[in-house]
């Protein structure tokens, strides 16, 4: 299971519970595996943050949701929330985002404006940075012509 990418401890037991293994096995197994240091829940919960945020251009909102559909515990995923999510980094996210969808500027008018709303809200940014993002880009985009 962990040949092909790194899992959470509550996917290697959800795996193993589908494969008809026992709960009192599924903690042995566990226990030994983080004795060998191939499952290390607080690090890889950090990391995918961390990637997601930074590769994926994900909100807030659907990082906690990716992580937690990981099976990470809930601790975990707020912690590395706090460390990932800061304002600032939230705001340039968001940025970054728009500018890789919207590459020649957002589409003009309200559809234009909602199109990238839609797009940032299901990315899992909040509705005060898309606001804020749509704006900047808006005006990026309209700077170039005058």
């Amino acid at each position: 299971m962990l040949a092909r990418r790194p899992l959470s401890e509550g996917e290697v037991a959800q795996r193993l519970g589908r494969k008809g293994v026992t709960e009192g096995e599924i903690a042995r197994v566990l226990a030994r595996l983080r004795d060998l240091r191939w499952i290390d829940d607080a690090v890889l919960c950090l990391r995918l943050a961390r990637s997601y945020q930074e590769r994926r251009r994900y909100g807030p909102a659907k990082i906690a949701w990716t992580l937690a559909s990981r099976r990470f515990p809930r601790e975990l995923v707020a912690c590395a929330l706090r460390e990932v999510a800061s304002p600032e980094q939230v705001t340039v996210a968001a940025a970054m985002a728009l500018r890789k969808k919207f590459r020649e500027g957002i589409p003009p008018g309200r559809e234009g404006a909602a199109k990238a709303y839609r797009f940032l809200a299901g990315r899992g940014f909040p509705p005060g940075v898309c606001r804020a993002a749509i704006g900047r880009r808006w005006n990026e985009s309209f700077e170039g012509e005058e």
